[in-house]
């Protein structure tokens, strides 16, 4: 004996060939992270990837334990299961290859995406998707579960590297004014939903009073940065991510685990400002809820809003009543309080600052109207509210 011990940490060696460039990849290998925090270790090859990379050239001569890919083809799935090499498919362009495999429902996410349109009373949907893409399909085949759209755009992804983006928009705008309003629209996934509201900004669209739009995969930058910020349809990749290296683990020992392929459903919608209204059928209601939701900031007056729209204010009155159930001057409160809300569980700006930054004069007047809508005084809110 030497005095010195041996190491026994002999570890298996996996390649993760998973995009880290987007949300949905990075959820998955924080779902990995999660698995290996509680089990065994691994030797882990991983590098930075984009999403629609190539495998790495020697994946196929590799003599390691296992792996775990998003980027597999037809040609090396059959490489891989010639060689017997454990593997976990998690795939979302060529569907079922023939090898264990892991994946987002992808109708139920289409599913749940149409629901949460039709909860906010759009009753007429339609599709946003890109063509030769079995994930976006199967998206739309969700939707069709719920409703029949009245329309279905698609274009090729790559197109987007080929030409210049105008071009696109310009097309999405020529599909949308043929479209009925309002107008709920599911997009296959968040790029997709920036490129309709990009359209309906272009078009001048009221959003989300007369076209409403969801998108998937919850990518939080992107949605915020979306005008206005995008609802959406969260996949549960993390549980994806746990799940196939549970999986592999099995496969990597040689047990014979319960299922080899299975569907995750998605975990909710995370709702922003692109669906957060109700369906408005009446187009002058629609235009001037915009007008107020994009000045609810400032001081507002009942006769700006009339100017908006060219009608009295005895008929704006009745068919605000008509489209809403309340009146203009409601709908401005109820716009300050909403953004006051924010301010104050987001901020810690004193109650009198938010009064100002939401357009009341008068902290006291502030006060009475946010207990009125919300039973709490603004402190109290404040005090009750996560995060705030």
């Amino acid at each position: 004996m030497n005095g010195q011990s041996q190491s026994t940490d002999v570890r298996p060696n996996v390649a993760l060939i998973i995009e880290t460039s987007v949300v949905y990849g990075r959820e998955i290998l924080k779902g990995i992270a999660r698995y290996l925090q509680s089990h065994e270790r691994w030797s882990i090859f991983l590098d930075e990837r984009e999403l629609d990379a190539p495998p790495p050239e020697w994946i196929l001569g590799w003599k390691g334990d296992g792996v775990i890919c998003r980027s597999m083809t037809p040609d090396l799935a059959q490489e891989l299961r010639e060689r017997e090499l454990p593997v976990v498919d998690l795939n979302d362009r060529y569907g079922d290859l023939g090898l264990p495999r892991i994946s987002s429902d992808m109708r139920a996410i289409g599913r749940m995406a149409a629901k949460h349109l039709r909860h906010r009373g759009f009753e007429t949907v339609a599709f946003c998707g890109f063509t030769h893409e079995v994930w976006s399909e199967e998206r739309l085949d969700g939707v069709r579960t719920v409703v029949e759209p009245c329309g279905v755009f698609r274009s090729p992804w790559t197109g987007l590297r080929e030409h210049a983006w105008q071009e696109e928009r310009d097309l999405i705008c020529d599909w949308l004014s043929g479209l009925p309003r309002p107008l709920g629209v599911v997009t296959c996934n968040d790029v997709r939903g920036h490129h309709v509201l990009d359209a309906c900004r272009t078009l001048g669209l009221a959003v989300p009073e007369e076209v409403a739009v969801i998108g998937i995969d919850n990518a939080d930058t992107f949605c915020a940065l979306c005008d206005p910020p995008l609802s959406s349809v969260v996949p549960d990749a993390e549980t994806i991510g746990y799940e196939s290296a549970a999986l592999l683990r099995q496969l990597m020992r040689r047990e014979r685990p319960d299922r080899l392929v299975f569907q995750l459903p998605p975990v909710g919608v995370v709702t922003r400002q692109s669906t957060d209204s109700v369906a408005i059928g009446d187009p002058v209601v629609a235009r001037a809820v915009r007008y107020i939701r994009e000045n609810a900031h400032r001081p507002i007056q009942i006769e700006e809003v009339l100017a908006k729209t060219n009608l009295s204010r005895s008929t704006l009155e009745r068919r605000f009543r008509v489209a809403l159930g309340h009146s203009p001057h409601h709908e401005i409160t109820q716009r300050r309080i909403k953004r006051a809300k924010s301010l104050l569980r987001d901020t810690s700006w004193s109650v009198t600052r938010v009064a100002d930054e939401v357009g009341f004069d008068h902290p006291e007047y502030f006060m009475v109207q946010f207990k009125r809508e919300t039973g709490q005084t603004p402190t109290q809110w404040r005090q009750a509210t996560p995060g705030g």
